[in-house]
């Protein structure tokens, strides 16, 4: 290999290396406004895996004990609401699944325009979905 093949070889590897880099932030970044999450009448839910598949169970056991509401609700803000509604759950469910198939979409989005080379920097990428 001749030192011009080299130096390109090793221009190509940073750039692959780059991209890659770039990718793994975004993914991060993607994650991170998930978890943020929702707000349904006034109360915050999170988008954060664990918190989608304890929404889920909680939906789950509500639907199959047939009740309507919860004596007492915490949210991911940490306080405690009364007699709160099984409807307000599912609509967080419904919205959390929602925004987080818009925001994988806006990753990939971002992900061809790294590979495309439109972007070399995730700073100021907007995030709302």
């Amino acid at each position: 290999m001749s030192a011009q093949e080299s130096w390109f070889a090793t221009q190509e590897q940073q750039t692959e290396n780059r991209i890659t880099q770039l990718q793994g932030a975004l993914e991060e970044d993607r994650k991170a406004a998930e978890a943020l999450g929702v707000t349904i009448n006034g109360i915050r839910y999170s988008g954060d895996p664990s918190n989608r598949a304890a929404l889920m169970e909680v939906v789950q056991f509500a639907r199959e004990a047939q009740l309507t509401e919860f004596t007492a609700w915490k949210d991911s803000d940490g306080q405690f609401h009364a007699n709160h509604p099984l409807s307000d759950v599912e609509q967080a469910l419904h919205a959390i699944a929602q925004r987080r198939g818009a925001l994988i979409a806006l990753e990939g989005q971002y992900q061809a325009q790294v590979v495309a080379g439109e972007i070399d920097s995730i700073e100021g990428l907007s995030w709302e979905a």
